[in-house]
């Protein structure tokens, strides 16, 4: 059998980690001519790993005059994570009913949900913004059915995805402004940021209790 890593067609979850988006959003790309890709006689979906490549390596169109933004989103989820240990990130009482194996994923999914709404803000391509806001609504629903799973109320849920929220922002902020980017631009991109994040609370709450993800 022909090792994955050398395949050049590759299963939706392989695809899926190769770009950064959730198996849903590969459907869409692959039903709008994004991406090439194919079904086989059981109908799983096959995508062209040169395809996905060269989707992921196009240079993108970044508004605000943002510049590195998207690149510096590691840089300022990074620097969230610091400022919540030095601030008691771990004596939350929400964290200690948690085992280190769901703190761990709760940090991965609030990581990948916050990188997603400032790759939404910095993107110029409103297919691209849709595309990346629903990702993220995806990631809170995520985020909901399994805090709920975990034992966690309704508000601790909200509390920890909260939790997240004002060293975002703070960041996003920062980084605007050490690229000399004009007021205007930047009460735009936290107005933005702001309202993203608000769906996707609103996605977590609505998800609350749901179906727990399969792993």
């Amino acid at each position: 059998m022909t090792d994955e890593g050398e395949d050049p067609w590759l299963p939706i979850g392989a695809a899926a980690r190769l770009v950064g988006v959730g198996p849903d959003t590969l459907r869409r790309w692959a039903d709008g001519g994004k991406v090439q890709s194919y079904q086989t006689a059981g109908g799983h979906r096959r995508f062209l790993r040169s395809s996905l490549e060269a989707m992921t390596s196009a240079p993108r169109r970044l508004r605000y005059a943002t510049g590195q933004l998207t690149d510096a989103s590691t840089t300022i989820i990074g620097d969230v994570h610091r400022r919540m240990q030095r601030t008691g990130y771990a004596g939350l009482p929400w964290q200690s009913r948690l085992g280190s194996e769901q703190r761990e994923d709760f940090r991965r999914w609030g990581q990948r949900t916050f990188n997603l709404v400032i790759e939404y803000v910095a993107a110029g391509k409103r297919s691209e913004r849709e595309l990346l806001l629903d990702e993220a609504e995806k990631m809170g629903a995520l985020y909901g059915r399994e805090a709920s799973a975990a034992g966690l109320t309704l508000a601790e849920a909200i509390e920890a995805f909260l939790f997240y929220r004002s060293p975002v922002i703070e960041g996003i902020l920062a980084h605007l402004r050490r690229r000399a980017a004009e007021v205007a631009q930047v009460t735009a991109a936290v107005r933005e940021a702001n309202a993203a994040i608000d769906q996707v609370l609103t996605a977590l709450v609505s998800s609350y209790g749901g179906k727990r993800a399969r792993r």
